[in-house]
């Protein structure tokens, strides 16, 4: 738990101290260049003998292996993820380099998203955090990779590039096929919040309810592939009730008019509040979620611009810009970073094994710790 909250702590000292006491482009660019470096190695040089790490330490030795063939030509929807390891097998690139890929790789979309589109990236990264994207990317290969791609897509949808969205959803799914599920979002999140919006998102969760178990059982076949390990929550949760309050504050600070960028990013929360609704049916619909949900981190900063900020971006739209005093802004910005905090504090504990098994590489000899284990088998 020291190493988690030392990292929470550092990042959020460092984005706090540099970005709130510099305002140009180039200032911007070097924070995010020095959060981006701290998360990546932080996540990459971890040990490998934790959690579904040591799942994925077989794959990478089954398609280096001397039935490599046999391995790479298994059906399997995710083949992304076994060619990459083959691909670094035969360029003798090791495992663990691997993982530091992966995770510069993660840690650099992210950092690309943030410098083009984040207006505070104190709370980008204090929301990426807490929210526990980061804590994802020590276990989860695949949809880590796959997430990054679709922050790249995504980005297409912003500068409405429709070839730059699909290509970029297309490769994710390689690897991770669930990744697809956003192929709908570069019409939804473009459309306009209206009645007919309303009664179309309405619909949508009434057929959802209609045929929940033909849904749920696509999607958990998809994510967990041949592994039926997933269980339902049977409640709304916490993390629901959550995404519903953040899409109240930005309706309230900011109503949204017309198809901007605020206007887009508001409708992939909202895409993501609906998929986090069939957890009640079965839990893989929390990580479905996060493909749309992870732009919170650019939902958040956009939602505490005030009107001077707004009306600076923008200097036609003063009418559509709506003004609360500042005491409004402080208030809110106090109250999210304690939220975020004891969020992060709560959601860190409940899962120990990230916490008590974290290692650095150097600090542990995960293949001599294997072959004991071989030895006493």
């Amino acid at each position: 738990m020291l190493r988690q909250m030392t990292l929470f702590i550092s990042v959020m000292l460092i984005t706090f101290l540099f970005f709130w006491t510099n305002d140009n482009k180039k200032d911007k660019k070097t924070g995010v260049v020095i959060i981006t470096i701290i998360m990546g190695c932080f996540s990459g040089f971890r040990s490998w003998w934790m959690g579904d790490l040591i799942k994925y330490h077989t794959l990478y030795a089954l398609v280096n292996g001397p039935n490599s063939s046999e391995s790479l030509a298994e059906k399997n929807v995710n083949r992304g993820i076994r060619y990459f390891f083959w691909c670094a097998g035969h360029l003798g690139i090791s495992y663990d380099v691997c993982i530091f890929l992966i995770s510069a790789f993660s840690a650099i979309a992210l950092g690309v998203l943030v410098y083009r589109y984040s207006e505070g990236p104190f709370w980008s990264y204090l929301i990426y955090i807490s929210m526990g994207f980061y804590l994802f990317t020590y276990s989860g290969l695949k949809q880590t990779i796959a997430m990054g791609f679709v922050i790249f897509a995504v980005m297409g949808l912003f500068e409405d590039n429709w070839k730059k969205f699909y290509f970029w959803v297309l490769i994710a799914g390689l690897f991770h096929a669930p990744a697809l599920i956003l192929l709908p979002a570069y019409f939804i999140a473009k459309k306009e919040i209206d009645r007919a919006y309303v009664f179309f998102l309405a619909v949508f969760l009434v057929i959802g309810y209609l045929f929940r178990n033909q849904i749920v059982e696509i999607f958990a076949d998809a994510y967990y592939e041949s592994e039926k390990m997933y269980s339902a929550n049977k409640t709304i949760g916490g993390r629901v009730i959550v995404m519903l309050l953040i899409i109240l504050l930005g309706v309230f600070l900011r109503p949204s008019r017309g198809k901007g960028l605020y206007s887009k990013v508001l409708n992939l929360m909202i895409i993501a509040a609906a998929i986090q609704y069939f957890s009640i049916y079965n839990n893989v619909f929390t990580r479905l979620a996060d493909y749309y949900y992870q732009f919170v981190v650019i939902f958040i900063p956009m939602m505490l611009e005030t009107g001077d900020h707004q009306l600076a971006a923008k200097s036609d739209g003063e009418h559509k810009i709506v003004r609360f005093n500042r005491d409004v802004y402080v208030l809110l910005s106090f109250g999210i970073i304690v939220f975020a905090l004891w969020f992060y504090v709560n959601s860190t504990l409940a899962n120990p094994a990230f916490v008590d098994n974290y290692k650095f590489f150097w600090e542990q000899d995960e293949y001599e710790i294997m072959n004991e284990l071989q030895r006493g088998a």
